[in-house]
């Protein structure tokens, strides 16, 4: 494999400033949409620096499109720490933040704070996101007073698809409305710098935003967000399994990809890789002292 570093772009290129949670609240004082995207390795991190993406989120969506896994609930913390050390080498102007595990923060805040360092020290991350409502009050009050932002993440909750019964709009009736813009509001009160909204009717999201002083970032939730995120890998075509309503590809690149391989395969198969250019020469003189030398060796060994 190729084992070189990239090569710096040509041309002089004006430096991007680093994304801040000042900077989010910002661009959402002044109308401008915020872009958040998921990223899992050290490519999709690059490819979101590239983008000028404003927040690089590392998600637990990673325990399916990367590891295989048939819910976000198997992912481990280490595992999650693993994502995130490449994450932050490969993105270095977004804000980035991580998806605190299922299982780090449901027994209480001592093991949410644990956890959260974890993110912090040994990942490289510069927040975290909750899912949650307000029964994570205290989680985000204690985080916030140590100085780890918390982005806090309500409606649908992947996390607890077994007792939502699947993965479904939420918030479709007045009650469960209710519900999620009481919760919106606590978590802001208690120290929330920015709020996901998932899966919830587009104007229900609107009017939760318009009411709220810190950034809502949408999924599945309408343009009426202060930002919108999607998953690397369902934005790219790169997963396989179901897609969402509200997911659109803006490229195909597993179709690409199978392409690719199935010609890689194919080529080897017949010959035709690698071609003769393809390959590295050497000097016909060269070649013949090495024969020669090695011939003389085995018959050293032969008598």
């Amino acid at each position: 494999m190729s084992v070189r570093p990239e090569e710096a772009p040509s041309g002089t290129i004006p430096a991007r400033k680093k994304v801040t949670i000042q900077r989010l609240q910002q661009l959402r004082t002044q109308n401008v949409p915020i872009t958040m995207l998921t990223a899992y390795d050290y490519p999709s991190a690059r490819r979101a620096e590239a983008a000028d993406i404003d927040i690089c989120l590392v998600g637990d969506s990673l325990a399916q499109v990367a590891l295989g896994y048939s819910s976000t609930t198997l992912l481990t913390l280490d595992e999650m720490l693993y994502h995130c050390r490449a994450v932050s080498r490969g993105a270095q102007r977004p804000l980035l933040v991580a998806d605190m595990p299922f299982g780090t923060y449901q027994l209480g805040v001592r093991d949410a704070l644990d956890a959260a360092v974890q993110l912090v020290q040994k990942g490289g991350m510069e927040a975290v996101k909750l899912e949650g409502n307000e029964e994570i009050i205290p989680h985000v009050r204690a985080l916030k007073d140590f100085g780890i932002p918390v982005m806090a993440h309500i409606g649908l909750l992947p996390q607890r698809h077994a007792s939502l019964s699947g993965y479904k709009v939420q918030g479709r009736s007045a009650q469960d409305a209710l519900h999620i813009a009481r919760s919106a509001k606590a978590l802001q009160d208690a120290g929330a710098f920015s709020i996901v909204l998932e899966a919830i009717p587009s104007r229900l999201a609107a009017h939760i935003t318009q009411q709220l002083s810190i950034p809502t970032i949408g999924i599945g939730a309408g343009v009426g967000c202060s930002g919108q995120v999607l998953v690397q890998d369902d934005a790219l075509g790169v997963w396989a399994g179901h897609k969402a309503k509200f997911v659109r590809r803006f490229a195909e690149v597993g179709k690409e990809a199978a392409k690719g391989v199935e010609g890689y395969a194919l080529a080897v198969k017949e010959g035709t890789f690698p071609a003769e250019e393809e390959g590295y020469a050497m000097d016909e003189e060269v070649f013949e002292r090495f024969k020669k030398a090695q011939e003389e060796e085995l018959a050293v060994e032969r008598s």
